[in-house]
């Protein structure tokens, strides 16, 4: 778009808003006789598994757990919508609103049930969840007779918008360009708010996660919601695009199709995602001279792909660019490690001076015995009791009846040599670690029991003996993690971009920009 157009927009609107504009340029386009039917019908399909796309990045790409289940997704959102239409007696100009929201509804539903098992599994046993799902639906759920109609499938007559039915390709292409623009906003909306940042924090650690005060579990959940949610929409529109649904769309095959447009796209790269979506539907169209070999070569490419740029598609821009900008230098583009870096200026800035932590700190009594140790801090009433606290590992005694006490104000060293039980009994303190007996008490309440977000939450933060932080995100991201607890709009509000919200997340990147310029960080 150009630079006088795009000046005054948000940023976060600009592509959407670029998509947008091709919906009347597609129909200007095919009004003039330069946009065929079948070029649209490719164009058409693309976009629908670019919104699928979308939504898989965000649980796959964003939070790191591994879904081979959104072909049935999207099977239920072209069932649900063919249900919907055929079975409710709806006047044309509702069916297409009704369709949505049934097919969202049911999807994020599905979805929710697919993601509690995420609360317990991570990695290849997540994975092999959501392919037995998928096998599932496939094999069973697929091929209820009342509800698929089987080999026949479900028909389903293209949409009415308004008075108008859109029989015509481009006129479905130019509906799904509409929503593929709005789900690429609600996915930028996800990353600039705090249940993106939160998924971030879950794909590189649980725990770190955690003690930045995100309740994982919850934020877990979310995303499969939102993720089958967008993965139904996506259904509904290729059940009014294709108009007869049949089950062998939605094959496990189809899931691993999707999931390698995600890795080839760029984990977490939502342009890169989108475009490998529209690549592959376009790809075997243009390869139709092949007949018989598509396959190999898109395996190749795929093979080719992933071994030289495991990055995906941002990865072979960035290695693109950073050649040519080489050659434009003079230099040999196998010089790309170290002559094309940046040179990086030294910080400056001095440090604060550390202050006298006074009597409260340095007159520390310590008390030990063969079974317990206790720490006694004069002062005023404690800020943090720990009491009577024993942890066992399989017949190990870790930590053997610890108690300590820590004043509001007082600065305490934990000493003692490896293996004497420090690190389980910060983890207790900080709610990483159930212990087997004893309690802990913060500010005169009780939180033995309370999860490590929660007690985040209270003002128990604690760092890892190798650096607790998002390393795959920015140092303005990570400190804005680290004021989720303080930021307090709602899921749905910070996704609508309400007022709230924005003034919320404006605070917060303020005061992160002030540290950052405190420390001398600004400039990175």
């Amino acid at each position: 778009m150009p630079a006088m157009l795009t000046a005054w927009l948000p940023a976060q609107l600009r592509t959407p808003l670029a998509i947008l504009l091709l919906a009347p340029l597609a129909l200007l386009l095919s009004a003039a006789g330069l946009l065929s039917p079948p070029v649209a019908n490719v164009l058409a399909y693309g976009a629908i598994y670019a919104i699928l796309a979308i939504s898989l990045n965000q649980l796959t790409g964003y939070g790191g757990q591994l879904s081979f289940g959104h072909a049935a997704l999207l099977g239920v959102g072209g069932f649900v919508t063919g249900i919907t239409v055929n079975r409710l007696a709806l006047p044309p100009g509702t069916g297409l609103p009704a369709a949505l929201l049934a097919s969202m509804a049911v999807g994020g539903l599905v979805a929710l049930l697919v993601g509690l098992p995420a609360l317990r599994l991570r990695g290849v046993y997540l994975a092999i969840v959501t392919f037995a799902f998928a096998d599932a639906f496939e094999n069973y759920v697929f091929n209820i007779q009342e509800l698929t109609g089987l080999g026949s499938g479900i028909t389903v007559p293209r949409p009415f918008v308004g008075p108008v039915q859109l029989t015509a390709s481009v006129g479905m292409l130019a509906l799904i360009l509409v929503f593929l623009a709005l789900a690429w906003l609600v996915d930028a909306r996800l990353l600039a708010t705090r249940p993106g940042r939160a998924l971030l924090a879950i794909r590189e650690n649980e725990s770190v996660a955690a003690s930045f005060g995100v309740p994982v579990a919850a934020e877990k959940l979310r995303a499969f919601v939102l993720s089958g949610a967008i993965a139904g929409l996506a259904g509904c529109l290729f059940a009014y695009q294709v108009t007869v649904v049949t089950k062998s769309s939605f094959t496990v095959l189809a899931s691993l199709s999707f999931l390698i447009i995600v890795v080839v796209g760029g984990l977490g790269a939502r342009w890169g995602v989108v475009t490998a979506a529209v690549l592959f539907t376009a790809l075997p169209q243009l390869l139709v001279g092949l007949a018989g070999w598509q396959t190999p070569v898109l395996s190749a490419l795929l093979i080719v792909t992933l071994a030289r740029y495991p990055g995906g598609l941002p990865e072979q821009v960035a290695h693109f660019r950073e050649r040519r900008e080489l050659r434009r230098r003079g230099l040999r583009p196998q010089a790309a490690g170290r002559a094309g870096a940046p040179e990086v200026d030294a910080v400056s800035g001095d440090l604060p001076e550390i202050g006298d932590p006074g009597p409260a700190a340095s007159s520390v009594a310590v008390t030990a015995s063969a079974d317990h140790t206790v720490l006694h801090l004069p002062g005023a009433a404690a800020e943090l009791r720990v009491e009577g606290v024993t942890v066992n590992f399989r017949g190990l005694r870790a930590v053997c009846g610890a108690a300590l006490t820590v004043p509001a104000g007082a600065a305490v060293g934990l000493i003692g040599p490896n293996g004497a039980g420090k690190s389980t009994l910060f983890n207790v303190i900080s709610g990483f670690q159930r212990p087997d007996t004893g309690t802990v008490h913060f500010d005169g309440h009780e939180i033995t029991r309370l999860p490590a977000h929660r007690r985040a939450r209270l003002g128990i933060g604690r760092t890892f003996q190798q650096v607790g932080l998002v390393q795959r995100a920015t140092v303005l991201d990570n400190l804005l993690l680290a004021q989720q607890p303080a930021l307090g709009y709602g899921y749905v509000w910070g996704l609508a971009a309400s007022p709230r919200s924005r003034r919320e997340e404006r605070e917060a990147r303020e005061r992160a920009l002030e540290l950052l310029h405190e420390v001398g960080l600004s400039a990175y």
